[in-house]
């Protein structure tokens, strides 16, 4: 039977269907929307922090707990991972707690589902001493101020000139040396007396009395793994400098080079 509606009549209920499933994709869109926020506001402020998800076995690796400093250190670091679960790490919490040892680089913490997480700890190492007697300073690798040496006094070169640390960092020359005596690789460690700073740079003086002449600090491991390369040549005798300042091409001489 033929359609016998008028042609204006067909368009307005074509439109109004149209409007119709317009509607309800609207509907579930907002629905689907208010639902997925629902849930994740279930996630955000209650199911993350429950209970059943408390980190309650921490592992930390690279940190030495053999130590009185150590223990304090590992103690904190549970500390803070005892406010958080395994849904709801609070790394900027961990950082805070970590600011009071200078000993810590960095520590990160992860998440081991359901009640466990791992921390990995890096720590600063042992550079030089800067300063005597009860004013003397353990200073990192990196020129970070650690605290007392206590005992290390004897066993760690010393940073002879610059200004002593500020907000517990060396600055200017004296940080130029904690920079190339903590890049002294460990079988040179023990031979390294002192340091000091002249026109041309750092120089450090080794045990047996050779001058080594890093120049800036730039480059200080490629210039230590030259200075070894030196040292350790038989062929070489009556050596009293040798220049680091281009490790590529070190100079040893019995006399200090021209212009040092």
């Amino acid at each position: 039977m033929a359609d016998r509606r008028k042609p204006v009549q067909r368009t307005m209920e074509i439109a109004t269907a149209r409007e119709r499933r317009r509607r309800r994709l609207v509907i579930s869109i907002l629905t689907a929307v208010v639902f997925g926020l629902s849930l994740g506001a279930l996630y955000w402020f209650v199911l993350r922090d429950l209970p059943v998800f408390e980190i309650n076995e921490v592992e930390i690796t690279g940190l030495d707990t053999g130590t009185a400093e150590g223990e304090q250190i590992a103690g904190a670091i549970r500390v803070a991972t005892g406010e958080m679960t395994t849904l709801h790490i609070k790394q900027d919490l961990l950082d805070e707690e970590m600011e009071r040892f200078p000993r810590v680089e960095s520590a990160t913490v992860d998440a081991d589902f359901p009640d466990a997480a791992t921390v990995v700890v890096r720590q600063r190492e042992d550079g030089a001493i800067f300063g005597e007697e009860e004013e003397a300073l353990l200073i990192a690798s990196d020129g970070t101020v650690l605290g007392s040496p206590g005992d290390l006094v004897e066993q760690l070169p010393a940073i002879t000139e610059g200004d002593p640390p500020e907000d517990g960092r060396l600055e200017g020359i004296a940080l130029d040396q904690a920079i190339v005596l903590g890049a002294a690789p460990p079988e040179l460690r023990s031979y390294v007396d002192r340091s000091e700073v002249t026109g041309n740079g750092v120089e450090v003086t080794l045990s047996n009395g050779l001058i080594l002449l890093f120049g800036d600090p730039g480059q200080a491991s490629k210039k230590w793994k030259a200075a070894a390369a030196v040292i350790a040549d038989p062929e070489l005798t009556d050596v009293g400098y040798v220049d680091l300042s281009v490790p590529r091409r070190p100079a040893a001489s019995e006399k200090r080079p021209r212009g040092q």
